[in-house]
Parts: structure tokens; sequence; C-alpha cells
């Protein structure tokens, strides 16, 4: 999010008769100055100092959430942006809320590649309920929940594998992998007839899919 956008948030706020001490006001400045320099190592214990002393100050929880996710320290950021969200008004919430996915998604990746399953759909699972819609995130939604359920799938658990698919199949249904991953799934669990359709749907979105073409050849043998 720019600073221009920010700067007209603190306006609003303003306007709406937020009054927060100087002593926070001063430690947010100064550390808002060293977040527009990208040295936000720094500018870290100066939110902190205005988020301790004034709790309801969004915009210093939002931009503690924002140094920490530049950092890419997710599960420190995702408390302060929660905390943002919540107090922000609500002609500003939804701006709020894009940083707070960015977060959850950088979390469930990151907690993927740990292969921590539950906890990236846990982060996941977030994302959906802050915004059910999510648009501008459904592609990588759909893509995280494909990986958490390729790696069900090779540890045996075919039935979760199924779900996760599923899953990733309702926030992108246009997405070919996961087609191709739950024909995979139901194969293994003997649904053969709701596997054939799963691998039509896969060459359907891509005709060129030799591999949903094989899969589809053997499924009809």
């Amino acid at each position: 999010m720019g600073i221009p956008v920010i700067l007209a948030a603190f306006a609003l706020a303003s306007c709406a008769g937020v009054s927060i001490g100087p002593g926070a006001r001063a430690d947010f400045n100064a550390g808002l100055a060293l977040f527009n320099q990208g040295r936000f190592q720094e500018a870290l214990p100066y939110f902190g100092k205005a988020v301790s002393a004034e709790p309801d100050f969004y915009e210093a929880h939002l931009y503690l959430g924002r140094t920490h996710l530049n950092m890419k320290n997710y599960g420190k950021a995702i408390p302060s942006l929660r905390s943002a969200w919540r107090l922000s008004p609500d002609d500003f919430k939804k701006q709020v809320v894009d940083i707070l996915i960015d977060a959850l998604l950088g979390a469930a990746f990151s907690e993927l590649g740990k292969g921590n399953f539950e906890s990236s759909l846990a982060y996941l699972r977030e994302v959906i309920s802050v915004d059910p819609k999510a648009n501008k995130v459904k592609e990588d939604l759909s893509n995280v929940l494909v990986a958490v359920a390729t790696a069900l799938f090779m540890k045996g658990d075919v039935r979760e594998a199924v779900k996760g698919y599923t899953d990733a199949i309702k926030a992108n249904p246009d997405n070919k992998a996961a087609y191709i991953g739950l024909a995979k799934a139901l194969i293994k669990s003997g649904a053969l007839s709701e596997a054939i359709e799963a691998a039509q749907k896969a060459l359907t979105l891509d005709p060129t899919s030799r591999e949903a073409l094989n899969m589809l050849k053997e499924l009809i043998k």
C-alpha cells in the first residue's frame, strides 16, 4: 500500500476524533521515517513502543505488522495486522485486510515449506474467514491447497487429500492441477467414476495435458 493512502487514512482518523498521545505519535513518526528508508529492524522498536503506549493506535499496529511482513516474519506480522484490522475505521478495513491476507498467505507458504500442513491450512482458512470472496488470492489459495493435498496424498492420507483437492477446486474452479490430483486420489480410494469426471475436467481445461489424457485412457480401460 502506498504512503499517500496511509496518510489519507491518518486524516480520516483525525477527523473521526481519534486522540493519540504526543509520545506515541513521536515514536510512530520516528518508526515511519525509518520504515520509508527500508530500515525495518531499526523501525520495529519505535512501532512497538507506540503500540504499548496506545493499544488502540491502529496505524502503529498496521506498521508494526507491515515491518514484520517486509522482513518475512509472518508469524509476528499477523497478530499486529489482526489488531490493525479490528481497530481501523470501516472505510479503511479493506485496505488493511489486503495486507493481512498477504501475511496469512506468506505464513501458509512458509509453514507448507516446513511440512507443517495443519498450520498451513489454518492460515488458509483464516484468509477465507477475513474475506470470503478473496478474489485476488483465489489462485494462490488454490495452489497452496493443491500442495497441501499432494503432500497428504504422498503420506497416504487419501481421504484428507480428496478434501484438500476439492477445496482447491472450490477456491479456483480452473485449477487443472487440482483436478489431476483429485483424480489420482479418487483412483486410490476406488472411486473410479468420480476419478474419470475429474480427469475429464482437467483435460477440458487443458486439452494438451498428456497426464490427464493418459490417466483418462487408463481409467476407461
